[in-house]
């Protein structure tokens, strides 16, 4: 089946994944070293994404309203049941969301499992998927998404196939067996393998609204293919100067090795192997510290002591120089590879730095965000079909913190000066600094208020009663 991706386009995704994998193909055992940048930006972005990621699902009223009972929010169990599943997909996102970055994006599919009535996720990098057909929007409408698992020396494969249509969304399923792990072998039956016995080979899900999956894209231009909705790397702009980073890095390397201290001597004053081969041996000091070498018999010293001086100097400052435009073209702020103390810089220098990270880090939330909400919508779906939690209406919220901008202290200082100033209340200021809703804000507001009117009225000193008590005859 032909898909729509170029040559380059599949190129790069390969390259992508050989880079991620420190397996560039310039790297060699005993000349050029890898500093393994790839898989750290990847890992970096990944993480400044959801470091600060608060998530919620909430019951809502069938006129849309968060449902609530004495000013708490409370919830039904179709929110609850999804929100207990989605956790699971929480637990590991930054793990797989550092493979999403490096790939240039990644499908996560939600899939019931009707014997323990749980939702399952499977992830699916860019470099593995194949895609079919775009919508308009860029959007997948028509993708194969392999699964693959390995028994003794047989790998079977599963091929999933979504395709959007005016009806829905059909997925189509099929089955391989292969002895060769590359080679997807001959096509079985589903039921052939135990954890696919249960699968339909081919299915329509009405009113689907899309998709039954999340697709997560890289939130940045495509520069291999201009054309193509696929994402790009998170390194993809980068991967020329990371060549010259490894280079560097390696001449580094070769900087220390090479000057290291030695001594020539001249072949006489080695004493003479005791095996039978004859030959002269070096003294049972460090094997690379003595070197034979013939010397002139003048008035040249037996003994002459190699001890260069190191360049590193030098080397360092292009290295660093390297990592600079490495962090500059992969929208990282200067300090996360490279040397944050060459120079010394104010705090609004600071600020304009971190610029560049906080909005790379911003568009990919947003874009996360997407396919997120994409996921728990396909869990809902699956939820009504498969009858796994009773019916019921939710709302999801998601909230990203800007904290790689502004520290915490700084913003809690700013938001009381706007309390201070009447724009803020108490309560919203706890919903933001404790991660409470409205009603346990308001609530615990309350309380506080309650117990320093208590603590105050037990301050006061008792006044005399008006009416003592009649003294006894």
């Amino acid at each position: 089946m032909d898909t729509p991706l170029s040559t380059e386009m599949t190129t790069a995704l390969d390259t992508w994944y050989q880079l991620y994998l420190n397996k560039a193909d310039w790297l060699k055992q005993d000349t050029v070293k890898s500093l393994n940048l790839p898989a750290f930006i990847s890992s970096e972005i990944a993480r400044q994404i959801v470091l600060e990621m608060k998530w919620n699902i909430t019951g809502k009223t069938a006129g849309g309203e968060v449902e609530t009972e004495d000013g708490e929010e409370v919830t039904n169990p179709r929110a609850e049941y999804l929100k207990a599943e989605f956790q699971k997909l929480v637990d590991i996102l930054r793990l797989k969301l550092e493979q999403g970055c490096a790939a240039g994006g990644m499908i996560i599919k939600p899939y019931p499992n009707l014997q323990d009535k749980h939702i399952y996720f499977d992830w699916t990098m860019d470099w593995a998927f194949y895609p079919l057909a775009f919508d308009d929007d860029g959007n997948l409408s028509d993708v194969i998404i392999p699964d693959v698992f390995t028994e003794g020396k047989t790998t079977y494969t599963r091929l999933e196939r979504h395709t959007v249509t005016p009806e829905g969304v059909k997925i189509t399923q099929r089955a391989f067996r292969s002895n060769m792990r590359d080679n997807i072998g001959m096509e079985i039956d589903l039921s052939e393998v135990d954890r696919w016995a249960s699968l339909q080979p081919e299915a329509t899900v009405p009113g689907s609204e899309g998709p039954l999956f999340g697709w997560y894209k890289v939130a940045a231009a495509n520069n291999i293919d201009v054309d193509s909705p696929m994402g790009a790397s998170v390194f993809a702009k980068a991967v020329d100067v990371i060549r010259e980073a490894d280079l560097q890095y390696s001449r580094l390397l070769w900087e220390f090795e090479g000057s290291e201290l030695a001594i020539d001597v001249d072949p006489t004053v080695l004493r003479p192997k005791k095996t039978e081969g004859g030959g002269v041996e070096m003294p049972k000091l460090n094997q690379r510290l003595f070197r034979a070498v013939d010397a002139d018999k003048g008035d040249r010293d037996l003994y002459q002591v190699f001890s260069p001086a190191i360049r590193d100097s030098n080397i360092l400052n292009g290295l660093n120089q390297l990592l600079i435009r490495i962090e500059d073209l992969s929208g990282l702020s200067r300090g996360t590879l490279s040397d944050a103390n060459v120079e010394a810089r104010t705090a609004t220098e600071m600020k304009i730095i971190k610029q560049r990270s906080y909005t790379t880090v911003a568009d990919n939330q947003a874009a996360l965000e997407t396919c997120l909400r994409n996921v728990i919508r396909a869990m809902d779906k699956y939820a009504s079909i498969y009858k796994l939690a009773p019916e019921g209406e939710y709302d999801v919220s998601f909230e990203w913190d800007d904290s790689i901008l502004t520290d915490a202290e700084q913003q809690l200082n700013e938001r009381l000066l706007l309390m201070n100033a009447e724009i803020l209340s108490k309560a919203e200021i706890r919903q933001w600094y404790l991660g409470e809703t409205k009603a346990q804000a308001e609530a615990a507001i309350a309380n506080i208020q309650q117990e320093k009117m208590a603590a105050a009225m037990a301050m006061l000193p008792t006044l005399p009663d008006d009416n003592p008590p009649t003294p006894p005859a």
